[in-house]
């Protein structure tokens, strides 16, 4: 925008009249050496429209007039009327169309700056990554994984898991991770307490898992399910059934006496507030021949094996990948050693 000067009422139009006997030139001819239309010009002369520095600097030097103040005064006044003009208008449009700030407006406005910036090599492009073209017991296990102990936003997918119960664990999500999409997450290991996050960024990460039935947001809110393209394969169910059991569940040695006598059980707990998530686990269970029981009368629902030998059984047919789970069995059977001794 040209610089303008804002002169007194009546000055402008004095100061042109001058310009007009000095010069002896038509309105026209005024026009072209202002390089305005001579309409514009006229405009000047009625004070319609407000006069460029540029134009009254030329004026000035080529027909030895001078402005009737200092021009550093006239422009400031150019300022503080332009701002206060704006104003008016800006509340004008507020009160006929209300706030211009909407959610989708500034949703639109921020892709497409992302977008310039991203052109222009300011910020990085999109994260991509390689994704399986087909389903896999790897990506089974990976979803049940997510269903567990993971959430999903706009930009993100993150796992979050125990730093010190889960050690070995977090290196074979990893590792998990590096099989399926050709790169490990970033760990972000949080001072607050024993929790490390295994993440990955990117829409085009988001895009995939949504794709393949998971989705964005809370999952006791959404109330998520496991997708079909697991549930309709058996082989997929044991191994998402896994991916579930190692983050959400466990093994837990349960003690009691009887007359004096201890008596210690091994079971399988499975903790969830998705409804549709806890009886997948009891289904799949009892179509492997356990027999379950499901406790969803609590905020913290749960499904449990009580039986033993069912235990010993599930971590032989379905297995784990978290030796959290393994440590109660040892656990158990040091414990038995030591009362036969």
């Amino acid at each position: 925008m040209q610089k303008r000067l804002k002169f007194l009422p009546g000055k402008q139009k004095e100061f042109l009249e001058e310009i007009y006997k000095k010069s002896r030139l038509s309105t026209k001819e005024l026009a072209e050496i202002a390089d305005i239309c001579p309409r514009s010009f006229r405009d000047w002369r009625r004070e319609k429209l407000t006069l460029t520095l540029k134009t009254a600097e030329t004026f000035c030097k080529r027909f030895s007039v001078r402005l009737p103040e200092e021009k550093e005064i006239m422009m400031e006044r150019w300022s503080i009327f332009k701002r206060n003009v704006s104003k008016k208008g800006g509340i004008a449009l507020f009160k006929k169309y209300g706030s211009p700030a909407t959610k989708e407006g500034c949703h639109k406005g921020g892709k497409k700056a992302f977008a310039i910036l991203r052109r222009k090599g300011i910020i990085p492009s999109c994260k991509s990554y390689y994704f399986p073209n087909y389903f896999c017991k790897e990506l089974a296990e990976y979803v049940g994984i997510v269903l567990g102990d993971g959430g999903i936003n706009k930009g993100q997918c993150a796992i979050t898991l125990n730093s010190e119960a889960d050690r070995s664990y977090v290196d074979f999500v990893s590792d998990l991770g590096q099989k399926l999409f050709k790169e490990k997450p970033k760990l972000l290991k949080r001072k607050d307490s024993k929790a490390i996050v295994l993440y990955y960024n990117g829409v085009s990460m988001v895009k995939f898992l949504t794709k393949i039935g998971l989705k964005i947001g809370n999952k006791v809110k959404h109330q998520v399910d496991v997708p079909d393209w697991i549930k309709n394969n058996k082989k997929y169910k044991v191994v998402c059934l896994r991916g579930l059991m190692d983050t959400d569940g466990g093994v837990f040695l349960h003690k009691y006496k009887v007359n004096g006598k201890e008596y210690i059980y091994k079971k399988i707990c499975f903790t969830n507030r998705s409804l549709p998530l806890l009886f997948y686990v009891k289904n799949t269970l009892e179509e492997l021949g356990f027999t379950p029981k499901i406790i969803d009368k609590v905020a913290n629902k749960k499904i449990w094996l009580y039986n033993s030998v069912e235990v010993e059984r599930y971590l032989a047919c379905v297995g784990t990948n978290n030796e959290r789970l393994l440590k109660v069995k040892l656990l158990y059977n040091l414990r038995r050693v030591a009362r036969v001794v």
